[in-house]
């Protein structure tokens, strides 16, 4: 598992069900995570669209490699 928060990066917009989802996951499975808002941080959007060259949410990026829209099975492969 990757516990460093520096080392795992979840890209969000607020009230988004989706984004929660992935929050809610990465808690209940104990993995350390810095959150960016996209919506209200432009630095967070910019580095977000550069790992991804889109912008569809969450994102989740580890170890130089980002997921976007993951499913649980997806995360858990990912992370665990």
């Amino acid at each position: 598992m990757v516990a460093r928060t520096d080392q795992v990066r979840l890209y969000v917009v607020p009230d988004c069900p989706i984004c929660a989802h992935a929050r809610d996951w990465l808690k209940e499975h104990n993995v350390a995570y810095l959150e960016r808002d996209v919506a209200n941080d432009f630095g967070a959007l910019r580095a977000m669209y550069e790992l991804t060259r889109q912008r569809f949410v969450p994102v989740l990026e580890a170890r130089g490699q980002a997921l976007v829209r993951p499913s649980d099975a997806e995360l858990a492969e990912f992370l665990l």
